[in-house]
């Protein structure tokens, strides 16, 4: 009888703590986006259509965009705070990103260790950063791609 009554009991209990869990409504509505981003590579003009999310923490800012076909751009900056030209070097931690696939082999990156460019800021401010780069990034085989005319804005 007290078998039957412990496992009444501890049903009851994960009964009410189960109905008491709710799910999330999801809309539906993707985030909106902050920013944008573009570049050209090949020849080919890009913009990133479906989101652009731009962050500023701890003086890291990010600001990076994507479409519907998994290409991504990628802007990551260290400690900057005033309008200026920014390199890509082992020092200073800013990094370039593009990405053209789902294949690791479709990430291009400018990180200091591979690959060379540069970051321009033409405005910053505590709420939102523009400015424009360009770079040669490396993929992980060693396939190499240029990037030209980078444009990129975001709201954090």
């Amino acid at each position: 009888m007290k078998t039957r009554n412990l496992i009444l009991g501890m049903l009851l209990v994960f009964g009410v703590a189960m109905s008491s869990c709710k799910k999330d409504e999801d809309s539906g509505n993707p985030i909106a986006s902050s920013g944008k981003i573009s570049l050209k590579y090949a020849g080919t003009s890009w913009n990133a259509s479906l989101a652009v999310q731009a962050i500023n923490t701890n003086g890291v800012i990010n600001v990076t965009g994507s479409d519907s076909e998994a290409r991504q751009a990628s802007v990551l900056l260290m400690n900057v705070t005033a309008p200026g030209t920014y390199q890509i070097a082992a020092a200073s931690g800013n990094q370039l990103r593009w990405t053209e696939g789902l294949n690791p082999d479709q990430t291009y990156s400018a990180n200091g260790i591979v690959g060379s460019g540069s970051i321009t800021v033409t405005e910053i401010s505590d709420s939102s950063i523009k400015g424009t780069f360009a770079f040669e990034g490396y993929s992980t085989s060693g396939a190499t791609k240029s990037i030209t005319d980078g444009v990129f804005e975001g709201s954090f």
